[in-house]
């Protein structure tokens, strides 16, 4: 089953004046689709924590978010410690 993206949920410095999604959208898509959700643009582990808790069932994150400082290694385990708690499965 192919992923669902949806995005952009933080405010974006080349168009400040589109507002970003709502992260309602995630609630709804997943109630209602079984693809996996996907939040897209500029997710790092501190808005990722809030994406995921709209159910986002993937993050599609910046590069920098994971390989931007020398505790590479950390990073990425705190971006998988935010689905640690997901309770959803999804039919594949």
């Amino acid at each position: 089953m192919k992923p669902i993206a949806f995005g952009r949920f933080v405010p974006f410095k080349t168009n400040p004046d589109v507002p970003p999604a709502a992260k309602s959208i995630l609630n709804e898509a997943s109630k209602d689709l079984l693809s996996p959700i996907v939040a897209v643009v500029k997710i790092d582990t501190q808005n990722g924590r809030s994406l995921v808790s709209f159910d986002a069932d993937m993050l599609a994150v910046v590069v920098n978010a994971a390989f931007d400082s020398k505790e590479v290694y950390s990073n990425i385990k705190s971006l998988n410690k935010l689905f640690q708690s997901r309770e959803r499965t999804l039919i594949t």
